[in-house]
C-alpha cells in the first residue's frame, strides 16, 4: 500500500537486519524481503490480515491446512536444533505452477518426524505463490522465539512511526499543506484532500471537498468519535488516545486537531477492497502534521516544538538532519550558543522497581525525551557556569525528584542517571546517548534498584565488559577465580572474599586495607596466604591483583557481588 521509504509498516528486509534475524536465512523469493509487514501471528488457524508474518515451530504444520499462503509477507519456521539433517542449503527449488496454491496441507509427519520432509512441503509451496521462507534454528523455546520476533516487529514499528511523523512535520514547515498532501497522495497511490471544519478545501490532488449532503454527518460521526476516545483517554490517563478515522461514503476521514477542538479533516478516497487500517496508519500522521499548518503561530506553537523534539530523538538514535532543520533545532534549543552539550540518560523508579514516566521537565533546565522505555535528557552546557557534569546530574536528580514528587509513590523514588561524555555539537549527540544509556545498564545492574549517577568515563573496564557480558566465558572466569574463595567462606564461615575485595580496592596496600577492615596486618597477611593456598596463586603477582579485579567486577556488573 505504501511504497515511500518512510512507510509505516516495517518492511521483511528491516526486521531481517533485527538481534531477532540474526541466524536467520532465507530460503526462497529473496526479491520479496521489501514486502511490508502488517503484523507477526502464531496462530496457523485464525484469520489473518494481509502482509501477516508467520512464525511457528515447525513441528505446528504437522497435517495442518493452511490457507492464503499468497498474501503473507512471509513465513518463518523454527527448526529443531537437534536434528542435523535439516541444512536448507539442501531443499530442492521447486517448479513454480500455473496457478497460485490457495491453500497448503502438509502431510502428517511419521512416528520419527521427518523435519525435513516437512521442511521440502513448506519450500514447495513458498515458491510457488512467490513468499519468502525463512528459516530460524531453535535456540531456546519457540514460544520465546516468537515473541523475539514479535517484540523485533513492534521496536521497527516504533521506529518507522517515529521517521514517519518526523517527516511529515518537517514537509509542512516546509512546503505547507500542499506538500503535505502531494506526498501522501503518492505514497497511498490515492486522491487526497485536506479541509478545515467549515469544509473550506485547503489542499486537494484528484479530489474535491466533501459533498454537501455528508457535511452534517460527517462532522456529527467524527465529533462523537472524538468525544468517545477523549473520554476514554481521560479514564486511562490519556494511553489510549489515537487519531480516530472513519468511513464516510468513499472516504476515508481523520480529524485534525488542536487541543480538543476540531479545526480540520484530512480524507482519502478508498475503493471496495482496500485494506482501510492500511491507509489509516499513514492517514493518523498526516492529520497530525497538519495541525502545524492550523496553528496561527507555528515557530512557538506546541506542534512544532514537537516537531523539535522529534528531530531531537533522531539526532540521538544516530539519524541525520537536513541542513535547514539541524539549524533550526540547534538554534530553538540553544545548541548554536552553548560550548557543549551534555546528554543523560535516566529513570526513576518506584518501591516496587518499576520506572516512573518522566515528562515535563523545564526547559529551561534541559530538554528531556523518551526513546524507548529510557528518559533521555540533553543539557546545554556553557562553560562560565563553572559546573561539572556531575553537578549538573546531581541538579537533574533534583529536578526528577521533583517531577514523580505528586505521582504514586513518588516521594520514595530512586533516581538512576547514566551521563555520556560532552558532545562538542549536535552532530555527536548519538554518541553521547549511546554512552549514557550503557553507564545507566552498567549501573543499574550493579546497583539494581539503587540510586546512583555514573559517568561513561567512569566505567573504566566495565565499558568492555558490558559488550560481552552474556558471554558464558565470563561465567567461568568467575568460577575459576572466585568460587573456590566463595565455598571455603561457606563452609568454614571464614571472610576471605570481603577481605580480598577491600584489598583490592586499597590498591593491595597492606597496611591500609587492614585499617579499612579493622585487623592487624598480620591477620590479613595471613588471610592472603590463605588465599594464595586455595587458587594456587602468587597473590603478590600484578597478573593474579589483574584477574581477581576483573571476576569481581564481573561479579558486581551480574549482580552476584558484594560489599556495594
Amino acid at each position: 500500500m505504501v511504497h515511500s521509504q518512510f512507510a509505516y509498516q516495517p518492511t521483511l528486509r528491516q526486521l531481517l537486519g533485527s538481534e531477532a534475524f540474526a541466524e536467520a536465512q532465507v530460503l526462497c523469493a529473496e526479491d520479496r524481503i521489501d514486502a511490508a509487514v502488517s503484523q507477526v501471528i502464531s496462530n496457523l488457524s485464525s484469520p489473518f490480515r494481509a502482509g501477516s508474518l508467520l512464525v511457528n515451530k515447525i513441528e505446528a504444520f504437522d497435517g495442518k491446512e493452511l490457507r492464503n499462503v499468497g498474501e503473507l509477507s512471509a513465513l518463518v519456521v523454527i527448526k529443531p536444533l537437534s536434528d542435523p539433517a535439516i541444512r536448507p542449503a539442501t531443499a530442492s527449488r521447486g517448479q513454480r505452477g500455473a496457478e497460485p496454491v490457495a491453500k497448503l496441507v502438509v502431510p502428517a509427519l511419521a512416528p520419527a518426524l521427518n523435519y525435513e520432509a516437512a521442511l521440502q512441503a513448506l519450500l514447495r509451496v513458498c515458491q510457488e505463490v512467490d513468499v519468502p521462507l525463512i528459516s530460524l534454528p531453535g535456540f531456546g523455546d519457540p514460544a520465546q522465539i516468537s515473541d523475539e520476533v514479535r517484540f523485533a516487529f513492534l521496536r521497527q514499528l516504533k521506529l518507522n512511526s517515529t521517521r514517519l511523523h518526523t517527516f511529515l512535520m518537517n514537509l509542512v514547515v516546509e512546503e505547507g499543506l500542499e506538500g503535505l498532501v502531494e506526498e501522501v497522495s503518492n505514497q497511498l497511490n490515492r486522491p487526497l484532500s485536506i479541509e478545515s471544519a467549515q469544509f473550506s478545501l485547503k489542499a486537494s490532488k484528484n479530489m474535491g471537498g466533501t459533498p454537501a449532503s455528508q457535511q452534517r454527518s460527517m462532522a456529527d460521526e467524527v465529533f462523537k468519535t472524538v468525544r468517545k476516545q477523549l473520554k476514554a483517554g481521560d479514564n486511562n490517563d490519556g494511553k489510549d488516545w489515537i487519531i480516530p478515522t472513519l468511513k464516510v461514503g468513499r472516504r476515508l476521514v481523520a480529524p485534525i486537531m488542536l487541543g480538543e477542538n476540531i479545526v480540520g479533516y484530512i480524507s482519502s478516497m478508498v475503493r471496495p477492497n482496500d485494506d482501510t487500517e492500511a491507509i489509516a496508519e499513514l492517514l493518523r500522521p498526516a492529520a497530525l502534521a497538519a495541525m502545524i499548518e492550523f496553528h496561527q503561530n507555528r515557530q512557538t506553537g506546541p506542534m512544532f516544538a514537537a516537531t523539535q523534539k522529534n528531530l531531537l530523538k533522531d539526532l540521538l538514535l544516530g539519524s541525520s538532519l537536513a541542513a535547514s532543520d539541524q539549524e533550526r533545532l540547534e538554534q530553538h534549543y540553544g545548541f548554536d550558543l552553548a560550548d557543549g552539550i551534555l546528554v543523560f540518560a535516566a529513570s526513576a523508579l518506584n518501591a516496587q522497581g518499576q520506572p516512573f514516566a518522566l515528562d515535563g521537565l523545564a526547559e529551561s533546565f534541559g530538554i528531556i525525551t523518551e526513546i524507548e522505555g529510557t528518559a533521555a535528557v540533553v543539557v546545554p552546557y556553557v562553560s562560565k557556569s563553572g559546573k561539572t557534569w556531575q553537578q549538573v546530574s546531581e541538579e537533574l536528580k533534583k529536578a526528577l525528584k521533583e517531577l514523580v514528587k505528586g505521582k504514586p509513590g513518588g516521594a520514595d523514588a530512586k533516581v538512576q542517571i547514566g551521563a555520556g561524555r560532552m558532545a562538542e555539537t549536535a552532530l555527536d549527540l548519538a554518541d553521547s546517548y549511546r554512552e549514557a544509556r550503557q553507564a545507566l545498564i552498567v549501573g543499574s545492574m550493579m546497583h539494581v534498584d539503587k540510586e546512583f549517577v555514573l559517568g561513561y568515563g567512569d566505567l573504566g573496564v566495565k565499558r568492555l565488559l558490558y559488550l560481552m557480558i552474556d558471554h558464558p566465558e565470563l561465567e567461568r572466569f568467575c568460577e575459576e577465580i572466585i568460587e573456590p574463595l566463595e565455598s571455603y567462606d561457606e563452609e568454614w564461615e571464614s571472610e576471605l572474599v570481603p577481605s580480598l575485595r577491600v584489598y583490592l580496592a586499597e590498591g593491595a596496600n597492606l597496611n591500609s586495607a587492614a585499617r579499612a577492615l579493622f585487623i592487624h596486618r598480620h591477620t590479613l597477611r595471613y588471610r592472603l596466604e590463605q588465599i594464595a593456598e586455595i587458587l594456587k596463586v602468587d597473590i603478590d603477582s600484578q597478573e593474579v591483583l589483574l584477574n581477581l579485579q576483573i571476576a569481581f567486577q564481573i561479579r558486581d556488573m551480574m549482580g552476584d557481588g558484594t560489599g556495594k
